[in-house]
């Protein structure tokens, strides 16, 4: 029977009226809803009782013993936020806390799972929904979480905002039933058994001992603190005691009999998938290796990581894909000890290296010194090496990174004008990139996967930025004196993604608008052409005939709304822009960049002053390379690259996207070639004001926004039901 209790302006609602006595008792100004549930293998009493409080009733001694005895077998969760701090217990001792105020954010999504026998903690992660794209973590993170499991989600104030539609839809799948009843500001909590609907049909024999999980997710409990009279309630409790599992052994006899490191890891981890699947689990040491490739070199590889294990186990799962990875040494240097990180090295059999953190957590200090100590490390380690190939843990990798850097040595070697080859490309978007076997110079900094030589190395180490606040160490090798002139090789279509978000140095907002939607090769074939070219002379005089040749374009119509190029010349083509310094002053290059769908936050990839794209009508696609949010969300694609199933066409040369020089003026000395300053294009207000209109709209059009109030409830039902709300905001992504 349904029970509704009215108890100073809070509502509470359960299923049997048996806790009413109890319920009245309570003065928390919470919208609760409880469920006391039984299914196979699992009982839940929403409200726990300590064996301490009973002792001070006056009940039976016998009934004191048998609550004591209950206590052994049981493990009590209890969530507790107050104002802006959140904690977590589990049998009254403390194993997670959260400020908001101290990590300066309001709006947050908390995970944590419960091992369902012995009631130990394996996961606590958080997952920032007030901006975007972080949602996509939090969806692939619940999908990882193993059957059986006690999840417990929390979500504090405006964690709504940017939840939809990944991380919505997940947690609905959990069993989440109040969030569509949810406002923003209103703090919500849910505590569910993990079910087997969320893993593919194939892997639904779960073998942990005699113990069964649920075919679909059972919530134990869901809250949330509603508004009280227009004003966030910033105090949240939930409390539910669960009966340990008996018979939930593991699923030992599924991995591989050298595998204990596998089982032990797994045993005390969550969120790892089909590392720690019951049924034909992935085994790293086992995985057929896959193919190699043209090699003149050693060429070794340090991935650099600090405390996320979850994006290591990425990177490192992803590194078993790329062609000729197991013929290629590869170092972890750990800033830090975490011992989660140290075991899935181990898992992977890999060498680490650790290294003492310098500088506060989140200081640019403690990653320019991890940095810095990588590179010494890695030439340390094998000192017969040239060069080293740095990844950074939270990467995305292309089937043919290796082969990309592999076919670009030869130029790093003969060309002491160069320091470095990038595997990611500023402009690789589907709009201004197209060609994967096109390779570029450019005044440019190492990011999101690079490969440098010893000498440069050498160089650098003894001028490294030094500790404490000022710049990165990306920004400061960018200046003209520590980089002494020397440029770097890009390429036009990237071959790494930056697969995190919502960082220090990256916003949600940031790889939302700027990363996700880039593309990357996947044709572990492709064939990088004219490296030959690179060389600084060679290149100077085919950028300079280059410049020469093309034709020269004037704009007609905005080129936010109209495609600038003749549809009936191939090209390539040239636009004299007005640009006094690399600053762009005038905005003139902003302005391009901008309607033409690339990376508009600042001008790099310069060469003498000119920006090289390869240019198509805008859009969010291009038909023969995937995004790199597609990747983020479906890591299978990175599996098998021996498997073109799944992949868009494979990469031929494009003959609907054409080449457009964009030459700064007088920045550039190609300037020459320009009929004088009338033919400089420098965008006034208007231009700029409409161009800004749609690329907002452009960027916002990939998000969903959730602007969800409470309202003053009409009837008494209206506020039973939670829906006295307004939906203020809502933008779709197609």
């Amino acid at each position: 029977m349904k029970v509704l209790c009215r108890l100073s302006g809070v509502l509470f609602k359960n299923y049997g009226d048996k806790k009413r006595s109890f319920l009245q008792k309570m003065m928390f100004p919470v919208m609760v809803l409880l469920l006391t549930t039984e299914f196979p293998g699992v009982r839940t009493v929403s409200i726990s009782l300590s064996s301490s409080s009973v002792a001070a009733s006056n009940i039976p001694l016998k009934h004191y013993k048998k609550i004591a005895e209950l206590e052994k077998i049981s493990f009590t969760i209890t969530v507790l936020m107050n104002h802006d701090t959140l904690v977590i217990s589990n049998q009254q001792q403390k194993v997670y806390e959260y400020s908001e105020r101290a990590n300066n954010s309001s709006g947050c999504i908390h995970v944590l799972v419960f091992n369902e026998a012995t009631g130990l903690l394996m996961l606590s992660r958080r997952f920032r929904t007030y901006q975007p794209a972080d949602q996509l973590n939090l969806r692939a993170c619940l999908s990882a979480v193993q059957p059986g499991r006690v999840l417990v989600v929390v979500g504090l104030m405006d964690f709504l905002t940017f939840l939809a539609p990944d991380g919505g839809k997940s947690l609905t799948a959990l069993g989440a039933s109040m969030l569509h009843r949810v406002a923003l500001g209103e703090p919500w909590a849910m505590v569910t058994i993990v079910g087997e609907e969320l893993i593919n049909t194939e892997s639904k024999a779960n073998l942990r001992g005699s113990y069964k999980a649920p075919e679909k997710s059972r919530v134990v409990a869901e809250v949330v603190a509603t508004r009280v009279n227009g004003f966030s309630e910033k105090r949240l409790w939930l409390e539910t005691t669960l009966f340990s599992v008996q018979g939930a052994s593991g699923c030992r006899t599924s991995f591989p009999q050298p595998s204990k490191l596998q089982i032990h890891f797994c045993d005390k981890y969550e969120g790892y998938g089909e590392l720690c699947r019951c049924h034909r689990p992935y085994v790293p040491r086992e995985q057929i290796p896959p193919p190699s490739i043209p090699m003149a070199e050693d060429i070794p590889i340090v991935i650099v990581t600090a405390n996320k294990p979850f994006y290591l186990y990425r990177i490192l799962k992803n590194l078993k894909s790329v062609w000729g990875s197991a013929e290629t040494k590869v170092l972890v240097v750990a800033d830090g000890g975490d011992e989660e990180t140290l075991q899935i090295t181990s898992l992977f059999d890999l060498e680490t290296i650790l290294h003492s953190p310098q500088g506060e957590p989140g200081e640019n200090t403690r990653t320019n010194m991890n940095i810095a100590f990588a590179l010494y490390s890695v030439f340390n380690r094998w000192p017969q090496v040239d060069k080293v190939i740095l990844l950074e843990d939270d990467l995305i990798l292309a089937p043919d990174l290796l082969s990309f850097f592999h076919q670009t040595a030869p130029a790093l070697t003969n060309d002491p004008t160069l320091y470095l080859v990038n595997a990611f490309g500023q402009n690789s978007y589907p709009s201004t990139a197209s060609d994967s076997s096109t390779v570029m110079r450019a005044d440019m900094y190492p990011q999101y996967g690079w490969m440098t030589c010893r000498p440069w190395v050498e160089f650098a180490l003894p001028l490294w930025v030094h500790p404490g606040k000022g710049q990165d160490w990306d920004w400061w090798l960018y200046l003209e004196g520590n980089r002494r002139n020397q440029q770097a090789i890009v390429p036009e279509v990237s071959r790494t993604g930056h697969g995190g978000s919502a960082g220090i140095h990256v916003t949600g907002w940031e790889q939302q608008m700027y990363f996700n939607s880039r593309i990357m090769t996947h044709d572990p074939t492709t064939v990088v052409r004219h490296v030959e070219r690179l060389e600084s002379t060679t290149y100077a005089e085919w950028f300079e005939n280059e410049i020469r040749n093309a034709k020269k374009i004037r704009l007609v119509d905005h080129p936010c709304h109209n495609f600038i190029l003749p549809a009936k010349e191939k090209g390539p083509f040239v636009l004299y822009l007005g640009v006094a310094s690399r600053s762009d002053g005038y905005d003139s290059f902003y302005f391009m960049q901008t309607c033409l769908g690339t990376d508009d936050q600042e001008v790099k990839e310069l060469y003498e002053g000119v920006m090289r794209l390869r240019i198509r009508p805008y859009s969010r696609r291009h038909p023969d390379f995937r995004l790199v949010t597609e990747y983020v969300v479906n890591q299978t694609l990175l599996e098998d690259p021996r498997s073109v199933s799944y992949l868009p066409r494979r990469g031929r040369r494009p003959t609907d996207a054409k080449v457009l020089y964009l030459v700064g003026c007088p920045l550039s000395k190609y300037c020459k070639y320009s009929g004088g300053t009338s033919d400089w294009v420098i965008p006034d207000e208007a231009l700029l004001y409409e161009a800004e209109k749609v690329v907002s709209r452009r960027k916002l059009s990939s998000t969903t926004r959730i602007s969800r109030l409470r309202v003053p409830a009409a009837t008494a039902e209206e506020e039973y039901s939670m829906k006295n709300l307004r939906h203020t905001q809502r933008h779709h992504g197609d």
